[in-house]
């Protein structure tokens, strides 16, 4: 009969001990703790008993893992939302519009030479009156204090006078006092002016003054005659047909010969008046246009629609500088419907 042998495992058995306490730890979140055996010291490193963590680690393993709630990921975004750069406020104040269409002219009752065509202007007087306009109504509304600043200096650029001008509506006008011009070359320049506030200056603008007696009164126009097309003639006016007839449609034009017919030579700046009314009415239309390229022709252009249907007249006067010719005959016309 054998005998059966018990072999003590002591060591097997604590190390599964252990281990199966390590593993409670692991799935309680427990902390292990050495207790010191009552038996002796030997034991107590190999001893240990599960305890439940204190609060605090709770706290310290959840702030390690804790997920954000989306109101507080809004306040956490690795890269901030840029944002608007504003837009700067102008510390000074606003400059007014710059004006436009700059003149000269040998006296208030001839056509102004404007700076910006072709021909230099020529003036015949030592005192000729300078102007500017101060553009569209809309550029400087609101502006009532609103000037011209001119400029005027020999062409050489020595300064001659400086001058402010308040606007009178959209005109700003002035003219040259004795003694300061003489027979030479000029030139102008104006900018609008509103209290500090300053436009840039317009371009300089040459002009010449001739004041001697050398060129005469130009000659007075003749053979007025009307169009209403590119390729409808000329009716003549007093012609043995009657009166010009047109229509409110019609794209009319209205000429006269200048006299002499050599113009170019003798009167380099000639240009015509037109003044176009009612029979015994003070004119509707007063316009100056340049004589044509040709130096044969005055003509003015009447859009289609400018006048109504009735019965109106036209006439026309020659200029250069501050000379004027006497008034041609009327010219009687009929729009219709």
């Amino acid at each position: 009969m054998h005998q059966t042998e018990h072999h003590a495992v002591p060591h097997d058995r604590q190390g599964r001990r252990r281990r199966l306490t390590v593993v409670l730890a692991l799935v309680t979140g427990a902390v292990l703790t050495p207790v010191v055996s009552v038996a002796g010291t030997a034991q107590a490193s190999t001893s240990t008993i599960l305890r439940p963590t204190s609060s605090e680690h709770v706290d310290a393993r959840q702030s390690s893992t804790t997920v954000l709630s989306p109101a507080t990921r809004s306040t956490r975004r690795p890269f901030p939302k840029p944002t608007k750069t504003p837009t700067p406020t102008p510390s000074g104040p606003v400059a007014p519009h710059a004006p436009v269409g700059m003149w000269v002219a040998s006296s208030p009752e001839v056509a102004p030479q404007f700076c910006q065509s072709t021909t230099a202007p020529l003036v015949r007087t030592t005192s000729p009156v300078l102007g500017v306009n101060s553009g569209a109504p809309a550029y400087n509304t609101d502006r009532p204090n609103l000037q011209a600043a001119f400029e005027v200096s020999r062409a050489s650029g020595e300064p001659l006078l400086a001058q402010n001008v308040a606007f009178v509506g959209s005109l700003a006008r002035f003219q040259m006092p004795d003694g300061i011009l003489t027979d030479g070359a000029y030139r102008l320049r104006a900018r609008a002016v509103d209290g500090t506030a300053v436009s840039e200056w317009l371009p300089w603008c040459a002009f010449t003054v001739d004041s001697s007696d050398s060129v005469g009164v130009p000659g007075v126009p003749d053979t007025l005659r009307i169009s209403t097309g590119p390729y409808s003639g000329f009716q003549q006016c007093g012609g043995a047909g009657g009166d010009p007839v047109m229509g409110t449609g019609d794209s009319v034009t209205l000429a006269a010969s200048p006299t002499p017919y050599i113009v170019g030579v003798t009167y380099p700046n000639l240009s015509a008046t037109f003044e176009i009314g009612h029979p015994g009415e003070e004119p509707l239309i007063r316009r100056t246009d340049a004589v044509w390229p040709s130096g044969l022709v005055f003509g003015l252009g009447v859009a289609p629609g400018t006048l109504a249907p009735g019965s109106y007249q036209f006439r026309v006067r020659a200029e250069d500088g501050n000379v004027a010719s006497a008034w041609s005959p009327w010219c009687g016309f009929t729009v219709t419907a």
